[in-house]
Parts: C-alpha cells; sequence; structure tokens
C-alpha cells in the first residue's frame, strides 16, 4: 500500500514501478472536469474510471480485494476514508468474484488500519491487498475520484 499526494509524487518517484508512474504522470495531467467515464491509458491493461460512488460508514462498507489488478485511488473532490489491511486467513469472505470479475468482498477484516484521503491525495493496492473504499464517518457526502486499474502483468 502506498500513500501519497499528486502534488509530490514526482519527488516520491523513485519507490514506484514503471506502471505506477505512467498511471500518476497520465492522472496529474487529465482534466477530471472534462473527463468520460472511464479512459484506457495502456488498453485493457491500464485504465482509468472517473466515479462519484455512494459513500457510507465504515460499518456498510465492505472491503475488497483483488487478485490481477492493483488499484490507485485519487480523491478529486471531497474527502473520504478508507481502511487497508494485508491479506489474513482470518479475514472472511462473504463474495468471491477473483474468478469471474477480479473481485473478492469482506465482512470482517483483521488489523484493518484507517486513513484519511482528501483532494489531491491517492492510495494505491496491490494484488492481494484488502481495502475498503468509500467511508466516511457521517455516511453519505459528495465524492469524486480516480480509480486506475493496473493489470500485474505491467509490474
Amino acid at each position: 500500500m502506498i500513500l501519497d499526494t499528486i502534488s509530490q509524487w514526482k519527488h516520491n518517484q523513485g519507490q514506484y514501478g514503471d506502471a505506477v508512474r505512467r498511471a500518476l504522470a497520465f492522472v496529474a495531467n487529465v482534466n477530471i472536469a472534462e473527463m468520460p467515464s472511464m479512459l484506457e491509458i495502456d488498453g485493457k491493461r491500464m485504465y482509468v474510471m472517473k466515479q462519484s460512488p455512494a459513500t457510507g460508514t465504515f460499518e456498510e462498507k465492505l472491503a475488497e480485494s483483488h487478485a490481477q489488478h492493483a488499484d490507485i485511488h485519487v480523491v478529486a473532490e471531497g474527502e473520504k476514508r478508507q481502511g487497508f489491511a494485508p491479506a489474513s486467513e482470518n479475514n472472511r469472505v462473504v463474495e468471491d468474484r477473483l474468478e469471474e470479475n477480479d473481485y473478492a468482498l469482506y465482512s470482517h477484516v483483521e488489523n484493518e488500519t484507517r486513513i484519511l484521503l482528501r483532494p489531491g491525495d491517492f492510495s494505491v493496492y496491490w494484488p492481494g491487498e484488502v481495502h475498503r473504499p468509500n467511508c466516511h464517518p457521517e455516511g453519505s457526502v459528495h465524492l469524486v475520484k480516480l480509480v486506475v486499474k493496473i493489470h500485474r502483468d505491467l509490474f
């Protein structure tokens, strides 16, 4: 897991692999207001989605993980909390769609850490890392974010 800001990513880019650097360079230069809901960066292997998801409390939101893709979550407007945790046998899977749709959902996550993301902040979750996106203690709030999906073949 990586937590950083778009304004500092170039300063810290030595910590990231080529695929993450390419994704962040794209996101740093995209006009979010005029961006469509999805743009390909490298075909189906790397693409970015613009989303305005429904937020909810940590208790209302399920955690998720992916096997084939890393996620980069970039907050454009509003703020959100996210949880993250390492894989664990004690994490309770309630829906396993890894084979068909590359996601699993969890009702319980062990050793979950919570973080706050504001406009310009981003987090990177590698395949297998559990994360609980789109949370806010007040429940439903305004949020616009970008999610970059990077296929593991690009690492």
